[in-house]
């Protein structure tokens, strides 16, 4: 494949992730809306066993939006490999990292045991983890993309 049809497929396909991502964004924050309205109308009890969903899903939804605005840079210069694409992952991971501790403050408050509460949380700090390793591997590809383009 030439360079043209490369760069064409990879536009093609980040415009339907960054389209995809919009969706998610828009149905977490109308879930997490949905989700405090009515734990609201009910007993404090459960408003705050049921407060860390609605939390949770509004961290997704943050994420969701930086996923967009990657995936729509992407899309205009059909390179992935740059300087803000990989801030943009590495403050994915940061929103994890925080997401998890904010959400197992929140179980705690609500009266889980704090290691229960950090259990709970442990996959959000494996999806960060995961993002800090994207974020160097990007890191890396744009490191080969300016040797690359040096070379030619």
């Amino acid at each position: 494949m030439n360079k043209t049809k490369v760069e064409a497929m990879i536009k093609r396909s980040s415009f339907i992730v960054m389209i995809i991502a919009a969706v998610e964004t828009v149905l977490s924050v109308l879930m997490a809306v949905m989700e405090y309205k009515n734990c609201k109308k009910m007993s404090p009890e459960v408003f705050k066993m049921m407060l860390p969903n609605s939390v949770n899903m509004l961290f997704n939804a943050s994420t969701f939006i930086i996923e967009m605005v990657v995936f729509y840079r992407i899309f205009r210069s059909g390179r992935p490999f740059t300087s803000g694409n990989i801030t943009a992952v590495r403050v994915i991971a940061a929103l994890s990292l925080i997401g998890s501790i904010v959400i197992a403050l929140i179980r705690h408050s609500a009266g889980m045991p704090i290691i229960s509460a950090l259990f709970t949380s442990i996959f959000s700090v494996f999806g960060a983890v995961v993002f800090l390793f994207f974020a160097e591997i990007m890191r890396y590809g744009k490191l080969l993309q300016i040797e690359s383009d040096e070379t030619l």
